[in-house]
């Protein structure tokens, strides 16, 4: 598009956002006139759309509006990206904890680091509690922008196949792109069709990176390194194995599979020009909120542990390690299934959780527009089927509480998905909750 942005004082696709001179974006397919009539009413100046709505203000059409708001957020940006270090990390298990034990590395050196991740963000201006892994192009960008004003040394992400898919970071070259590994999710209406959209999506991130960093024990390894190798952006594959490129370090966060998340950290790091020092102290010191927090009662024997898992892969990682850390145990689990996405989780998780779990309490997780007592007989159904003990307690706060009062000694409780967030998305609101690690440390008392 042969537009000059920098006319407009402000690109925004939600109109409670708009102020006058606004260029006005229509996105989404739940998008209603209406929202545009908000936005005229207070003061946009056009809008940009792949629909002619007849408004009383001029409209730009495109045949891709996130195509339109990738190039329009680069542009009015200013490339905004370019100045410091962009790391990508991408991955269906360990995003987080790489993006953390990366940034503590860097923070160790002494350097200012802007970063996205799925628990909280920090761009140099605004910190705040993240509700999407990657943000839509014009949020993205704006990030972007604020850490080019606060001159960080560098910026970490973490990149969704939805936002590759989407096109929210076209546009974006990524200094550093980590390919962590690959598992089934995110596979339903509003996501990916099938295992291989999703795998595809993922891909895309090995097309926009200079610097490729490859896990050899990702599932479909092969293709990830053949897709790296024949980017024109990419001038260097490194590849890695936890099993066969051991660390000269320890780590302080439980799970044998954070060792892949650390060697991945670590190479990134020393690629920036960190010290072996500064990493060290960062896998040492580094506890990342809400992965595998690990709570105990020592005069009941019990134990509690808090986890982001949302997927069969990081199902299967965690509670592998958890048969790995406290062999004899009684293992029971406490999760649900989000509204309208990743349905097929609610099919895909008791079958992972299965062989792990003598017991599993099924409860809400963000149902969204969806009945989260819906969502809990789906679970139950399967649980069922699978021949694993279980018993439907919706409230979350109540099964939290039932759950730790009922543990018998030499019991962990593994509760996935929620962690330290402060929220939970009912209908269209996102009411305050007490987190998920506050309940544990109340009630296991």
């Amino acid at each position: 598009m042969n537009i000059d942005y920098k006319r407009y004082s402000k690109i925004s696709f939600d109109s409670r956002d708009v102020e006058p001179g606004t260029l006005f974006f229509c996105k989404g397919e739940q998008f209603k006139k209406e929202y545009l009539d908000a936005a005229i009413e207070k003061g946009a100046e056009a809008y940009v759309s792949e629909t002619d709505y007849n408004a009383s203000i001029p409209c730009i059409r495109v045949d891709d509006i996130r195509a339109a708001m990738a190039e329009a957020a680069d542009e009015f940006y200013g490339h905004a990206w370019k100045p410091y270090p962009l790391i990508g990390i991408t991955g269906s298990k360990g995003k987080t904890t790489t993006l953390y034990f990366l940034k503590n590395a860097i923070e160790n050196e002494g350097k200012r680091v802007a970063y996205l991740s799925t628990v909280d963000s920090d761009d140099g201006v605004e910190h705040f509690e993240s509700h999407m892994t990657t943000p839509e192009a014009l949020t993205l960008h704006h990030h972007f922008a604020n850490a080019r004003e606060t001159k960080v040394d560098a910026f970490i992400m973490e990149v969704s196949s939805q936002g590759l898919k989407y096109k929210r970071t076209d546009r974006v070259i990524f200094d550093i792109g980590i390919f962590l590994n690959f598992g089934r999710d995110h596979i339903g209406k509003g996501e990916h069709e099938d295992e291989e959209d999703y795998f595809r999506s993922k891909l895309l991130l090995m097309g926009q990176c200079r610097t490729a960093i490859i896990n050899r024990e990702s599932a479909r390894f092969d293709e990830v390194y053949e897709a790296a190798k024949k980017s024109k952006i990419c001038e260097k594959i490194l590849t890695f194995s936890a099993k066969e490129n051991p660390l000269f370090f320890e780590i302080g966060i439980p799970g044998s599979f954070n060792m892949e998340n650390a060697v991945a950290a670590t190479m990134a790091a020393r690629e920036l020009g960190i010290s072996d020092e500064a990493i060290a102290k960062s896998l040492l010191e580094t506890k990342v909120p809400g992965r595998m927090e690990v709570f105990k009662s020592e005069e009941r024997d019990v134990v509690c542990i808090s986890d982001y898992a949302h997927s069969t892969l990081s199902f299967e990682k965690l509670l592998t390690a958890v048969k790995e850390e406290w062999p004899g145990y009684r293992v029971e689990i406490l999760f649900g299934c989000p509204g309208g996405k990743g349905l097929q989780r609610r099919t895909d998780l008791p079958k992972a959780a299965a062989p792990f779990v003598d017991f599993a309490w099924i409860t809400e997780e963000d149902p969204g527009l969806e009945s989260a007592e819906d969502i809990c007989r789906i679970l139950k159904n399967e649980f069922d089927a699978l021949g694993i003990e279980n018993t439907i307690i919706v409230d979350r706060s109540e099964a939290i509480k039932t759950a730790i009062e009922n543990a018998k000694p030499k019991t962990v409780i593994v509760m996935t998905g929620k962690g330290r967030e402060e929220y939970m998305h009912r209908g269209n609101e996102f009411p305050a909750w007490p987190s998920e690690v506050s309940q544990i440390e109340k009630y296991l008392k």
